[in-house]
């Protein structure tokens, strides 16, 4: 005679879906058996980190119970669970991009200014560059944006952001190309077109 747990193997994805909007929690535990090994695998591939597939795993799945009351069971649910695991990837990419201070100016850069003669005059301060920054990055379309940092500033190839996103390399490519021309004369029109920024960007 089957456990009450392994009853929930045999169930339909369906009537195992209403019984998770149900708060079962056996439930939630048969769907995550059934997802987290295959989904574990895409984000290890995105991310090419075994301590952020964990911590990113772990993100979908709380979302999914948190969010479970607004589960449809009319759509697919395999679609629904990669769309939170892909945002949550994307979420994970923009914290390491905050936390490693990505529009900082490099060591290099700071030792350049303060050889020189008028460093105020002739570099912005690392505050300034920042803002000016993310000032410029702001101005791209939000698809663009994503995967300009993604490329340029997360380090990602365009083949794994193609992959990421679904999208060919070619429009990787083509997003990357005029992204760059529009930073490019943001800076110059704004003036802060100086090698700190070209170097980060170009």
């Amino acid at each position: 005679m089957k456990t009450r747990v392994g009853l929930y193997v045999d169930l339909s994805e369906i009537a195992l879906l209403d019984l998770v909007k149900q708060s079962d929690q056996h439930a939630f535990q048969e769907l995550y058996n059934r997802y987290s090994s295959k989904l574990y695998g895409n984000i290890l591939r995105m991310t090419k980190s075994n301590d952020s597939a964990d911590d990113i795993l772990q993100v979908v799945f709380v979302r999914i119970w948190e969010n479970r009351l607004t589960i449809n069971t009319d759509r697919s649910f395999k679609s629904y669970i990669y769309q939170i695991t892909q945002n949550a990837v994307f979420d994970s990419f923009r914290k390491k991009a905050r936390d490693r201070a990505l529009l900082s100016v490099t060591a290099r850069e700071r030792e350049e200014r303060e050889t020189r003669e008028s460093p105020t005059e002739q570099w912005l301060s690392e505050k300034d560059d920042k803002a000016v920054l993310k000032k410029a990055v702001d101005q791209l379309p939000p698809r663009r944006r994503e995967i300009y940092q993604l490329c340029k500033l997360e380090g990602y190839s365009y083949d794994q952001v193609s992959e990421l996103l679904g999208i060919s390399t070619s429009t990787v490519n083509d997003h990357i190309v005029k992204a760059s021309k529009t930073l490019k004369e943001y800076l110059q029109y704004t003036h802060y077109y100086i090698p700190a920024l070209f170097f980060l960007f170009f």
